[in-house]
């Protein structure tokens, strides 16, 4: 009886390890998988997976083409650093020269292309991502 007990407690543990196995290295939702980084490491190893950058809205940036509404281009400031990002989907409200944002999407020839565009609402969340010393990027590993 007590066999049984164990073979079956052992094949129960073997099905949920190969489970997280198989979801962790197949993950069913590829853009899930971003790594939040600095937009100086994303530069300076130009780093083309998907990736999260944070930082401020640069000042008097946001271009909106007049041919598609939907698409904007602007920069995106952490700290010295600087990057162009193009998103063409519908922007956040609060989305304007000064706001915090966080964008995901890929770094190619220069330029960020964000397909998820987030804001940041100071009351609702902690931290800031004017202050850099909010950001613990080495405690991630690339």
């Amino acid at each position: 009886m007590n066999n049984k007990i164990y073979s079956l407690i052992t094949g129960i543990v073997v099905v949920i390890l190969f489970w997280i196995g198989w979801v962790s290295l197949n993950p069913a939702d590829k853009k899930a998988m971003a790594q939040f980084i600095s937009v100086k490491d994303l530069v300076d190893e130009n780093i083309s997976k998907r990736t999260k950058l944070g930082g401020l809205v640069k000042n008097g940036s946001i271009e909106i083409s007049e041919a598609n509404q939907l698409d904007c281009i602007f920069i995106l400031k952490e700290g010295e650093n600087e990057l162009a990002v193009n998103y063409n989907k519908t922007r956040p409200d609060l989305f304007k020269d000064g706001a915090e944002v966080i964008v995901t999407g890929e770094y190619l020839n220069g330029v960020f292309y964000a397909d998820e565009l987030q804001t940041k609402c100071a009351s609702r969340y902690e931290g800031d991502l004017r202050n850099e010393s909010n950001y613990n990027l080495e405690e991630i590993d690339t």
